[in-house]
């Protein structure tokens, strides 16, 4: 029997199991939905979820995967209650005020210095909860990395066990939680200068380029590490990735175009990498651009 089968065998032998309904759900793709064994009912994840939820409504899980997988701006729950995403994290931390990923998904929702009053009547703003997400879970590294993102570079933080940290500190940590975290090495390495090194939780120290070349490494379908890469050469300086191919400036501002870069800044650049108004190139989607209509793209969308 698979995992799922053994989920659905557990539900038919017990049909008020909560943890089986939500274990269920958890293993679905958005829009799939499974039978049950009584052949009666077909149930997507969001079915399971509210199963659970009504079988155990003080199970923090359910809500919080609810809330993950919401589509709609609310949903009613089995007791006819309507629910935002925010009111389900909410919920969530009610029933269990130790989960981190509630805190941290709920800072999601929030902007920079928005504030939000949680069950036992405590207002956070998104820093507050990314802290209480780490205080709950020490070893979590998308928690410092968003928390990273909420300072500028020289600012620090104090985390909720006294400790003070800079983004670049907070950046590293992250990084030491998780070693092949491809944003956390990109954005460590846009707080440092061309040249300048930074030395890693491994003891390894690396430049800026070097901390773009293992953000590829980690994750070679990123965009903004060959962008970032890129605008670190001169024109026809080349650079060897990790894997040993070779790269020049423009072919690096094209391969962050290819795989989604979406400013309108990198036509501009990769426009400068040509000599000449007339001369062309050809982009990823097979269209060729001259000098000028590249850099014309780029001011007729700023």
């Amino acid at each position: 029997m698979t995992q799922q089968q053994l989920y659905l065998k557990s539900i038919e032998c017990d049909p008020t199991n909560s943890c089986s309904y939500n274990n269920i759900g958890v293993k679905l793709s958005s829009g799939e939905s499974i039978t049950l064994h009584n052949g009666e009912q077909r149930m997507t994840e969001q079915n399971f979820f509210l199963k659970s939820i009504e079988c155990d409504p003080k199970n923090s899980r359910s809500y919080f995967n609810l809330a993950r997988r919401l589509y709609s701006e609310c949903i009613a729950l089995p007791n006819g209650q309507s629910m935002t995403q925010q009111q389900l994290y909410l919920k969530s931390i009610e029933c269990d005020s130790n989960y981190y990923r509630s805190y941290y998904c709920l800072a999601t929702t929030l902007s920079i210095g928005e504030s939000i009053t949680l069950p036992n009547g405590q207002s956070m703003t998104q820093q507050q909860l990314y802290l209480k997400s780490i205080e709950c879970r020490p070893n979590k590294s998308r928690s410092y990395y968003s928390l990273a993102n909420t300072l500028s570079v020289g600012e620090s933080i104090t985390l909720n066990d006294g400790k003070s940290m800079t983004q670049q500190q907070l950046y590293l940590k992250s990084i030491e939680c998780y070693p092949t975290d491809a944003p956390s090495y990109n954005d460590l390495a846009t707080t440092l200068s061309r040249g300048e090194s930074i030395t890693l939780p491994n003891g390894e120290s690396m430049t800026q380029q070097q901390l773009y070349l293992k953000s590829i490494e980690c994750d070679p379908k990123n965009y903004k590490p060959y962008y970032n890469l890129g605008m670190t050469l001169f024109q026809n300086e080349d650079i060897t990735l990790n894997n040993g191919l070779r790269m020049i400036k423009q072919q690096l501002l094209l391969e962050s175009l290819r795989l989604g870069h979406q400013q309108t800044l990198v036509y501009r650049e990769i426009g400068l990498t040509l000599s000449n108004n007339k001369q062309a190139i050809t982009l990823p989607d097979g269209e060729q651009k001259t000098r000028r209509q590249l850099l014309k793209i780029s001011r007729d969308y700023i």
